[in-house]
This record gives C-alpha cells, structure tokens and sequence, in this order.
C-alpha cells in the first residue's frame, strides 16, 4: 500500500504548488473568481497518478460537482465511479480543495485528500494542505502520522468537552452531554485531523459525502477513537452521517441519540 500512497502523495505536491501560486499572490477578491479551481486539480491529480500508477484496475471517485464527463476527454480511458464498494478493485477517493469557502477567504485551513478503497474498506489515505505545509497519512494496522510523528488521541476524560457538529437537531437532542465549546473550522478534513490528535473530543456530520471524510475516516480509526454513522451504524457511507469520539463519550452519544 505504501507505494500507492507514495504516488498520492507525489500528486498531491504538485497540486500544492499551483494551490500555493494562486493563494500566495493573488487578493481575496481575486481567488473568488477561481470557481473551477476543484476542477482543474482534480484533472490535474488524476493525470499525474495515472502518468505512475495502472489504473486499468482502479477506479476513481471525486466530488460530484466535477464534470467527470469533460474529464474523461483530458485523461483517456479511466474509469471513473460512485462506488466504494466495488469487489475485487481499488478506488480512489480523491477530493481536490476541501473547503473551497477557507480557499476563497484567505484562511489556511484547507486541503487535498486522497483515500484508497479495497472492497468497501479504506486501506490507506492521507490529508495534506499545501499552504501550512501539513501532512497527515495512514496506513490501515500502521497508525497514523501527522507532521512526522505518531499521533494518538489520549485526551483524558472531562466533563468539558471541544466539539463540532453541523446538525441543530443533534445538538439540540444532546443538550444535556455537551458541556463545553464548539469549534468549525470549515474543513472536515481538518476538524476529522484535529480530533486524531486530541484537539477536538468529538465530532457529529450528518448528510456528509464520502469524498468529504474518507481521508480521515482512517486517520482517525488509526489515533484510536472511533467512528461510526451518527447513531452507531458500521456503514458509514450508507448512512451518510459521521461520529467521531474516544470510546467512553462515544458509547454516551449512541444512548442519548438511539
């Protein structure tokens, strides 16, 4: 897997520097005019993994707001999917410029994700952003790395807890667990590394696309928390929903939202 993640990684370096050429020299009224950037580095990635790495076995999945269509004619022959779950195939789950609004307003906290699918199960993914220089990587039973380093979340148990969660509905229903301050960053990719390394406690998503959480889907099983669906489902892509939190503030979560 690591040569995989070797070649991801390659792209992904490549993308920062036309992220970085952008970000760095232009005005926030300018970057608000890039509004096909996602698009242009999607292109751009696909055709450097592909220039590395056989993709008549692979499949590739991005953002939906992609015209895979016009990609097609610029790449060649890949075969381009909406399925994680293909049998027997690798599928790489690429999103080019998680969150586009930081991108536009001049807040460094964004970044290029890539994750690799075998049958269903990411085996390795990494988060990288092009500005701060930062990256997060994982291998499925090899940890995750963030900046060098192993990292775990070994936040002890508090009464307070730092949180993110983008439903109202949730919030309202676990009113009487959350003792403590929200944080958004804007970023999932972020947020899902900030919980991975202890900054956050927990993190809640509902109707949230794969492409936005794959890529720290195993950073963070990696760190030891866990993550399910909202309400405790294993199928995290099905249920479109994401819960993220040590086992202890997890398993109190579930009770209140079951």
């Amino acid at each position: 897997m690591q040569p995989r993640l070797n070649i991801a990684l390659k792209a992904c370096r490549s993308a920062a520097d036309i992220i970085n050429s952008i970000y760095k020299t232009k005005s926030q009224d300018d970057l608000r005019s890039y509004d096909h950037l996602d698009e242009h580095l999607y292109i751009h990635l696909v055709n450097l993994i592909a220039e590395s790495y056989p993709f008549d076995k692979d499949d590739i999945l991005g953002p939906t707001n992609i015209d895979v269509t016009k990609i097609k004619k610029k790449v060649g022959n890949i075969n381009f999917t909406s399925n994680i779950n293909n049998v027997d195939k690798y599928v790489w789950v690429i999103n080019p410029l998680d969150c586009y609004q930081n991108f536009i307003n001049k807040i460094p906290l964004f970044n290029i994700t890539i994750s690799i699918f075998l049958n269903g199960a990411v085996q390795a993914s990494l988060i990288y952003n092009p500005v701060l220089d930062q990256l997060a990587t994982a291998i499925k039973g090899e940890g995750a790395i963030f900046e060098n380093r192993k990292i775990r979340n070994i936040n002890t148990s508090s009464d307070k807890i730092l949180y993110v969660i983008d439903d109202r509905n949730v919030k309202t229903d676990l009113k009487d667990i959350l003792h403590g301050d929200e944080r958004k960053f804007g970023s999932r990719s972020t947020e899902l590394v900030y919980i991975a390394e202890g900054k956050l406690d927990l993190v809640i998503y509902s109707n949230i696309d794969i492409w936005d959480f794959a890529a720290g889907l195993l950073i963070c099983q990696e760190s030891g928390v866990l993550v399910t669906g909202s309400k405790g489902q294993n199928d995290i892509n099905e249920s479109r929903s994401l819960l993220v939190a040590k086992e202890s503030l997890h398993k109190k979560i579930i009770a209140q939202l079951s």
